[in-house]
């Protein structure tokens, strides 16, 4: 009787069992990882302590950048990109430069000057800027002092004339206080157009759209990011992408053709501006949709944010490099790490401009271990793809076999 040797389950069915396993857990791992870590519970770009410092560091590397890609030595370099800037009247671009320039002068130019840092009166912004004026040309720093001597004596002139019995806790706060900016129009002006476009008359329906939200139903800071939204849409300084972005959300929360529609039935035929300025508030307050306006509302307060960190015209300059609510949120991070270095940034290198935002992960122990699980299954599947690629090679190697073993087996004797 011939004997039948038992064979086990062989090597390849392990090997595409465990394959295959870590094959389909490992995504679902790092779908997960990629969750805690940048998950929709944490902003985008959160504004963090660690996430400014990380972009101020970021939009440093790219100043310095810049200083070493022009002719001519560094301080060169800086030197005439500030002025550039003071030619072109571009103040903000003007500090921004010189705010930037611990980052762009290099070698005894750069020990100098933090030196200089080091043992200056006080701090902040101001001292970094009169330090780093010393460095510039001498035509430089007199087309600096004449650019900015007729604003400072303005100032102290309208000091000197301040009403001798005012409070000057009650002039620090005017002065303190940033400046609101509006260009929406008032209800009496949405009222006209809306008669109008009752009529068939054509308007521009996303400014009729953003000013009528921003006017009935945004709060303050949304209504100041309307403004801004809309004169960067008037200078055409938006990015055709981010143009339908913004048209896209503020469809969604205030459709035109509804609009029209409610408005034609409330006018019924009549021009009364004035007397119709209800009739707009309640058309708007009936017709939005209120998560879709909270959703558009988001984007017009980061306008607005940018703008209290630089300006307005600054706003409009980075509002250009802007294409999606993710670049909106990234230029605001890069503005708040930056102040007026993004103005400068973004006219010099605004194709690199926002990718020098940073986001900060928060490493959790949930992070940790769902890291560790995913390169163990890398692991797994590399250590099996190895040992299947060893093992195909030596199958085909030729073996020696003893020919005691390649005679057949005669059959016993019944």
């Amino acid at each position: 009787m011939n004997r039948r040797l038992k064979r086990g389950v062989p090597f390849a069915a392990y090997a595409a069992l465990l394959f295959n396993a870590a094959l389909c857990v490992a995504p679902f791992i790092g779908a997960r990882a990629i969750s805690i870590a940048y998950g929709d519970d944490r902003p985008e770009y959160e504004p963090s302590s660690e996430a400014l410092s990380a972009t101020l560091r970021a939009m440093d590397a790219r100043f310095a950048h810049l200083a070493t890609s022009g002719d001519g030595s560094p301080r060169e370099v800086w030197a005439q990109y500030v002025r550039e800037e003071l030619e072109s009247g571009d103040n903000a671009g003007v500090r921004g430069f010189l705010l930037a320039a611990p980052a762009m002068l290099k070698g005894t130019d750069g020990e100098s000057l933090k030196a200089r840092l080091g043992v200056a009166n006080g701090g902040g912004d101001q001292a970094l800027i009169d330090a780093a004026l010393t460095y510039l040309p001498e035509d430089v720093q007199e087309s600096y002092e004449k650019h900015n001597t007729p604003i400072v004596s303005m100032f102290q002139n309208s000091a000197a004339a301040a009403p001798e019995d005012a409070e000057p806790d009650d002039q620090l706060a005017r002065e303190d206080t940033p400046q609101e900016y509006r260009v929406l129009g008032d209800l009496r002006d949405l009222a006209r157009t809306a008669a109008n476009w009752v009529h068939e008359a054509r308007i521009d329906e996303f400014s009729f759209t953003l000013a009528g939200l921003g006017l009935t139903l945004a709060d303050p800071e949304s209504q100041e990011g309307a403004s801004l939204a809309l004169s960067a849409r008037r200078a055409q300084r938006l990015d055709p992408k981010f143009e339908t972005y913004l048209q896209r959300k503020l469809y969604a929360a205030a459709p035109p053709a509804r609009i029209k529609h409610a408005l034609g039935g409330e006018f019924q035929g009549e021009y009364g501006y004035v007397a119709n300025t209800p009739v707009i508030q309640r058309v708007f307050q009936t017709t939005v949709d209120r998560g879709a306006l909270e959703s558009l509302e988001s984007d017009l307060r980061v306008i607005r944010d940018i703008s209290h960190e630089t300006s307005p015209i600054s706003t409009v300059a980075l509002l250009s490099t802007v294409k999606d609510g993710s670049d909106l949120r990234r230029a605001r991070l890069i503005a708040q790490a930056g102040g007026d270095r993004a103005v400068a940034l973004a006219r010099y290198d605004g194709e690199n401009f926002l990718d020098s935002a940073r986001t900060v992960i928060h490493w959790s122990n949930g992070l940790r271990l769902q890291l560790l699980g995913l390169f163990a299954c890398l692991a797994l599947l590399g250590a099996i793809a190895a040992n299947v690629a060893w093992r195909s090679f030596r199958r085909n190697a030729t073996r020696r076999r003893s020919a005691v073993y390649a005679l057949d087996e005669v059959p016993g004797l019944t």
